[in-house]
């Protein structure tokens, strides 16, 4: 039987998920699962499930479309923070 090799030089293909996940992580208000419900609604999407929701939150399952409303919200909040920040500086 011969040895496997592990490769140390070996780059996630998908190191997108992974900044897009970073940036969840940081910027995601606590209230996420409606307005990411919302979100995905004015696409002209059917509503997914809550559960569904937190487990690509967790990264338990994976779909893209519900990772970018993710995203979408969390920038959002972002600029929303940023707003704040500006306004009662």
């Amino acid at each position: 039987m011969s040895k496997l090799i592990n490769n140390s030089n070996f780059k996630e293909d998908n190191s997108h998920n992974q900044k897009a996940y970073e940036f969840i992580n940081k910027h995601l208000p606590s209230t996420y699962v409606d307005l990411t419900i919302s979100c995905i609604l004015k696409k002209g999407h059917m509503a997914p499930p809550k559960a569904l929701i937190r487990n690509v939150r967790n990264r338990t399952i994976f779909r893209n479309d519900i990772l970018l409303a993710l995203v979408e919200v969390a920038h959002e909040n972002k600029l929303a923070v940023e707003r704040i920040k500006l306004l009662t500086s």
